[in-house]
């Protein structure tokens, strides 16, 4: 099962700029990719061209050079969809799979194991 969105991760890069920015021009894009990525000006307007043919982002003209890029996808239902793909691809879907694998491999504190079992418990009286 594909993902419902189908970023790729040098494309998540710029889907995380825009999230945090609501919109920007390249040269933001740019300034907020500086930190956390490599990419330069031609591979940055490749990628946002790519996230416009995909319907995640679009442009808008602000003058006679300028665009501004804003996200048409929302954060929160894109990672909503990642995590029902990765459910499905991993675990058959079931959350309880992966819950059981984090909590036997150790992946889990015992604070947070105490908070699952406080969630799982209260979630039987709804």
């Amino acid at each position: 099962m594909p993902s419902k969105y189908d970023i790729t991760d040098a494309e998540l890069e710029i889907m995380q700029v825009l999230w945090e920015y609501g919109e920007c021009d390249l040269n933001t894009m740019l300034e907020g990719l500086n930190s956390k990525s490599d990419k330069n000006r031609n591979t940055v307007k490749t990628l946002l061209r790519r996230l416009m043919l995909k319907g995640s982002v679009q442009s808008k003209k602000m003058g006679v050079k300028d665009t501004v890029y804003i996200p048409k996808v929302k954060k929160e239902k894109f990672l909503a969809s990642e995590n029902e793909h990765f459910l499905e691809k991993l675990y058959n879907g079931k959350m309880g799979n992966l819950l059981l694998n984090f909590v036997e491999n150790k992946k889990v504190s015992k604070e947070e194991r105490q908070r699952l079992i406080d969630i799982l418990e209260s979630e039987e009286d709804i």
